[in-house]
């Protein structure tokens, strides 16, 4: 039996432009409270992207849906994909 895992190249060159427009917009000198804290948000994103991958799709989108729900709740802007 084969284990699903999930495709994430299309989130991660999406996550990828979006960090890359906020550098570039924030354009944070090295070493700076702003760098590092850009540093910190790219370091986690690539973590969750890795761990995302190896895990079964079905716990992914669930895991979405209740963020998404949650943020709906907050009254937080939420991204939704085209149906």
């Amino acid at each position: 039996m084969t284990r699903a895992f999930t495709d994430m190249d299309a989130t991660a060159r999406e996550l990828g432009e979006h960090l890359n427009a906020l550098r570039a917009e924030l354009k944070p000198e090295d070493g700076t409270p702003i760098d590092y804290a850009l540093c910190s948000v790219e370091t986690f994103c690539c973590v969750a992207l890795r761990v995302m991958r190896k895990t079964n799709p079905s716990k992914v989108r669930s895991e979405a849906r209740t963020v998404e729900l949650k943020a709906l709740l907050d009254g937080t802007p939420v991204i939704r994909e085209a149906a």
